[in-house]
């Protein structure tokens, strides 16, 4: 995986730029962690320069480095998913949001459904692009094992929106829909009830 490289995605919505905060301090924190003695970007800065579009929501694909960056202006639509299943991703560390996403999307592929939930020693992690969120019906809780602690995932639970719990692999079945959640999809944005879900036994029985 490409080590100097990382990225922000950031949500633009009729103009309107969403949580430029929470994408600055993961900034900071990852020129803290890699470049600490370059000056860190300022995205108010940068954005403050550019030119958006007025109306439609759009993703801005920040790519940085100690000494330079990218900056796209991307369309964004909603992909459906109709099918989600687990993964085993061993010893896999993500915790800085790196701009090269190889072997994300290599676990992703070893999958026969839409998308996947990455498991790490029993736990519930991630999907290969957005952080978790489960319902009983009653509340929407996040595990606490992420890989990536995502600009969504801080924000909702200071917002008070989602709780953190620990969540087993096991415990998938126990609820009742799931949810993916990061700086483009809010909560609700994109949601699969549970029958969605394919548990390890049929996955292995569909391979065979």
């Amino acid at each position: 995986m490409q080590r100097n490289k990382f990225i922000e995605t950031i949500k633009l919505l009729d103009s309107r730029i969403f949580h430029i905060e929470y994408h600055q301090e993961r900034i900071k924190k990852t020129f803290s962690h890699f470049f600490p003695s370059e000056k860190v970007f300022s995205l108010e800065n940068i954005l403050s320069k550019q030119g958006f579009p007025e109306k439609g929501k759009y993703k801005i694909r920040f790519v940085y480095s100690a000494y330079d960056y990218t900056l796209e202006v991307i369309p964004y639509q909603i992909t459906p998913i109709k099918s989600i299943s687990c993964i085993d991703v061993g010893d896999l560390e993500y915790s800085y949001k790196f701009s090269d996403r190889e072997q994300l999307n290599r676990l992703k592929k070893e999958a026969l459904t839409d998308e996947v939930i990455f498991i790490k020693k029993g736990m519930v992690t991630d999907s290969s692009y957005a952080n978790l969120v489960f319902s009983d019906g009653v509340k929407w809780y996040t595990p606490t094992s992420f890989l990536l602690n995502g600009t969504c995932r801080q924000r909702l639970l200071k917002e008070g929106k989602i709780e953190e719990r620990p969540i087993f692999e096991k415990d998938i079945p126990s609820f009742g829909y799931i949810g993916l959640i990061n700086a483009m999809l809010d909560l609700g944005e994109l949601t699969l009830p549970l029958n969605h879900y394919t548990s390890p036994s049929e996955a292995t029985t569909k391979s065979s």
